[in-house]
């Protein structure tokens, strides 16, 4: 239960065997590949031009082409999947996803040649989007001229005519309607309507074909818009030919998207095409961290010790003694650079989720995960307190596990709230809490013992305080800072016992014997960080470092204050519990296992998501404010080793 031991990994091997090589490691996922261009004992030959990149310009204009090739799979895999008849939630998580072995994937890719399949897909869209446009054009064209049913006749028809010009179009409606009565009134116009609306009136106007140049002036000034219409049929007929149109091109959508919707095959072939090129270009993308002679290539990377000997066997298998492998063990140089690895068994690796919430250990630090998951178990537990609320938590959680395919991070949450729904049952159980009822089998109660669950609360806060300063101490033993670990570290994990003890000494009757033993042992420790921080300035200016240090006090006195947090929340959780069972009861008997009941689900429903909320973020301000602070730095790169994409293809072993 730790950080993985890393060693660096070295390997030569002909330039031949790369392509085979880095397969081989992409199908092993044990080594993360570095830049070795970045590393002082190779950027001498690198500048020198002893030593390339094997990344050749056909290896570059290949990655390109690769890229190219994705974003085509990914953009069709996007536009196809809203086609695919929609699933059930439920449905949906169980269905097994989509899984292949390595190299089936790799066989599945280098035979399948997506552009068949690109070709044809497209072309089932374009007719998609063509009928859909003609559809639209077709109902706004309906939608203009609708009101133009009516019309007998056609401008192309006016035009035909020798001595009576006509216009169609309209005017502009007005309460008044004095530019209607105007115009009818013109002894040179004929006037014929046919239509007329809230906003406007459509004509057709007649007149003598040498007044032309009046009339449309004396139009325009009374706002006078011509239809713009060029067909030869009457619009009535015309629309009938449009509404015709629409019902044909809807025919061709319906049979479109029936090909589209039955393509689930096709977008399974494109999700398998995607991750066969995602980890081509990832393989290729390698390249430009390696280095390179005329004949020879060298690696360089990071895997697990642990990992080492079968890699060993896996190459000598593969490549025979083609293939040359060095492990180096990581100094103190490297630490900064190692990738992060965490191991931990079942019950404590779900709690890596806080760990990484904050940030991954360094290499030379432990990994906290551990006695987090101790004290996350403890503080989350106590600030809900339910045992209704823990059995509803573990029991959903768990369900979804076993019912359903998840994939692996979602997983990993699960686990995480099923083991937090057990502390919040067993929490339940100590403050007898069953869905707000107060049971008689409380070891504490939230009504009458609320000052004991703030004691306990407290000292959940100072064991919590003394576990990290005592940690901080040991971190920095191993970094050989032996005055930070004293005055950091051990010294204040001593002086707070000591006050601990006094305290104790002076409140419980029979115990004045911790008194002295207390304050004795908090003096001489606050003393001792004074003549550490002097020894270590070898100055007497030192002094003041020690005094300030030794204000820190009240900043471990606000931790503890911040603790009560424990006591607040779950008291909280309990009473509003309480409130709304009072509620429900007010209700008459038959009232109760109707209206009272869906209330009282719907009621607890939100307790229980607050309650929940509120233990997630408060219990893991605990743990990286009051306990992270006092030790854990952070700041470690997680471990990246070439593998297989899994973008939508699990990789079955």
């Amino acid at each position: 239960m730790a950080v993985s031991q890393m060693q660096k990994l070295s390997l030569i091997l002909p330039k031949d065997d790369l392509d085979s090589l880095l397969l081989a490691l992409q199908s092993e996922a044990k080594i993360q590949i570095y830049d070795l261009s970045e590393h002082e004992e190779w950027q001498a030959a690198f500048e020198a031009n002893t030593l390339s990149q094997p990344l050749t310009e056909d290896n570059r204009q290949a990655l390109v082409e690769l890229q190219k090739r994705q974003e085509q799979v990914e953009k069709m895999i996007q536009t196809l999947e809203p086609y695919m008849p929609e699933k059930k939630a439920l449905q949906a998580l169980k269905e097994e996803p989509l899984s292949l072995s390595f190299d089936d994937l790799q066989a599945h890719g280098m035979i399948r040649d997506e552009d068949l399949l690109l070709t044809k897909l497209k072309r089932q869209l374009h007719v998609l989007d063509k009928a859909r446009q003609k559809i639209a054009d077709a109902k706004a064209e309906i939608e203009r001229l609708e009101k133009w049913r009516p019309l007998e006749v056609t401008p192309a028809a006016l035009a035909t005519f020798h001595y009576v010009h006509g216009l169609i179009g309209t005017i502009p409606n007005s309460d008044t309607d004095a530019v209607r009565s105007s115009l009818k009134a013109h002894p040179e116009l004929k006037l014929e309507e046919v239509f007329t609306s809230e906003t406007e009136h459509g004509y057709v106007i007649l007149y003598r074909s040498g007044d032309r140049v009046a009339v449309q002036e004396l139009l325009e000034d009374h706002g006078f818009k011509e239809l713009d219409y060029e067909e030869e049929q009457v619009p009535a007929a015309y629309l009938d030919r449009l509404e015709g149109e629409i019902k044909e091109q809807e025919a061709v959508v319906a049979a479109t998207l029936a090909e589209l919707q039955n393509s689930q095959k096709e977008l399974d072939q494109l999700k398998y095409q995607m991750d066969y090129l995602l980890s081509s270009g990832a393989r290729e993308e390698a390249k430009s961290l390696l280095a390179s002679t005329q004949s020879l290539v060298a690696l360089e990377g990071w895997i697990e010790t642990s990992q080492v000997a079968s890699l060993r066997d896996f190459l000598q298998e593969g490549f025979g003694s083609r293939v040359l492998l060095e492990t180096r063990d990581v100094t103190e140089k490297d630490w900064d650079d190692v990738p992060i690895q965490l191991r931990n068994n079942a019950l404590v690796e779900p709690f890596e989720l806080v760990t990484e919430m904050y940030a991954l250990p360094k290499y030379y630090e432990k990994d906290p995960t551990p006695i987090v998951s101790l004290f996350y178990f403890v503080f989350f537990g106590m600030m809900v307190a339910d045992i209704g609320y823990g059995l509803l938590l573990t029991v959903a959680t768990g369900f979804a596990l076993k019912a359903f395919k998840l994939k692996p991070s979602t997983a990993k949450n699960l686990r995480f709230f099923s083991l937090l729904g057990i502390s919040v049952a067993l929490w339940g159980v100590v403050y007898g809490s069953f869905f707000g009822f107060e049971m008689p089998f409380a070891l504490i109660s939230t009504t009458s013992n609320a000052m004991t669950i703030l004691i306990l609360s407290v000292v959940f806060g100072f064991v919590t305080v003394l576990v990290g300063l005592f940690l901080g101490g040991m971190k920095n033993i191993r970094l050989k800072d032996y005055t930070e670990a004293y005055n950091a570290g051990f010294a204040w994990v001593l002086i707070l016992l000591g006050l601990m003890l006094l305290a104790v000494g002076n409140i419980l009757p029979g115990m004045s014997l911790l008194v002295p033993i207390g304050k004795w042992l908090a003096i001489l420790n606050a003393i001792g960080i004074l003549i550490v921080s002097i020894v270590s300035a070898k100055k007497l200016s030192g002094l003041a470092s020690g005094l300030f240090n030794l204000y820190n006090v009240s900043g471990y006195v606000g931790d503890l204050v911040s603790f009560t947090r424990l006591m607040a929340l779950g008291l909280s959780g309990a009473s509003i519990g309480s409130a709304f069972n009072l509620i429900v009861n007010l209700f008459p008997p038959l009232g109760r296992f109707t209206v009272g009941l869906v209330l009282f689900i719907v009621l607890h429903a939100i307790n229980m998501f607050l309650s929940f909320l509120s233990g997630y973020v408060h219990g893991a301000r605990l743990i990286f404010v009051e306990f992270f602070g006092k030790f854990y730095e952070g700041g470690g790169k997680p471990f990246r080793p070439l593998k297989p994409s899994e973008r939508y293809i699990k990789t079955k072993k």
